[in-house]
């Protein structure tokens, strides 16, 4: 299976984004490195960034995007609220399984197969609606507690 790394047609224009897809990516690829060569302590250290790195970075993206007034907002969060749903559902499977490494192996799958597909479809739209956004490029603000106003944390 095919790994999902950074590569020049993933980016989005937008730096803070970008650098944070890269990590994210990196990770994916330090979580399956790790389970399928039994270091079950680098796997679960990157699990733990993995899980907090995409809250991180998705209350990032949100935010560019409700100050820009992204009309599809609601959409993109909904995808971020599926991905951190599902990754708690794999989370609580791995804790419980007597085979670990197999589903930190699938689960890693996952995360790339879902972040290439994230990062081709809606954050491509969502990036060329931020880039167009008054001619500016748009940068999240590193600081604000939660994504979007009213809204609740996803992870």
């Amino acid at each position: 299976m095919a790994r999902a790394i950074w590569r020049p047609d993933l980016a989005t224009g937008i730096s803070e984004i970008d650098r944070q897809h890269e990590e994210l990516l990196a990770n994916v690829t330090m979580l399956r490195s790790a389970a399928r060569t039994g270091q079950a302590g680098m796997a679960e250290m990157a699990l733990t960034f993995l899980e907090r790195y995409a809250a991180e970075h998705f209350a990032a993206e949100e935010r560019a995007m409700w100050q820009a007034g992204y009309p599809d907002l609601d959409a993109h969060w909904s995808l971020h609220l599926a991905f951190a749903t599902e990754l708690a559902r794999r989370k609580a499977e791995y804790r419980e399984s007597p085979s670990p490494t197999d589903l930190l192996l699938e689960l890693g799958v996952w995360m790339d197969r879902w972040l290439e597909d994230h990062l081709m479809g809606a954050d491509a739209v969502m990036a060329r609606f931020l880039r167009g956004n008054d001619g500016r490029t748009a940068s999240p603000s590193p600081r604000a507690p939660s994504a979007v106003p009213g809204r609740p944390s996803r992870v």
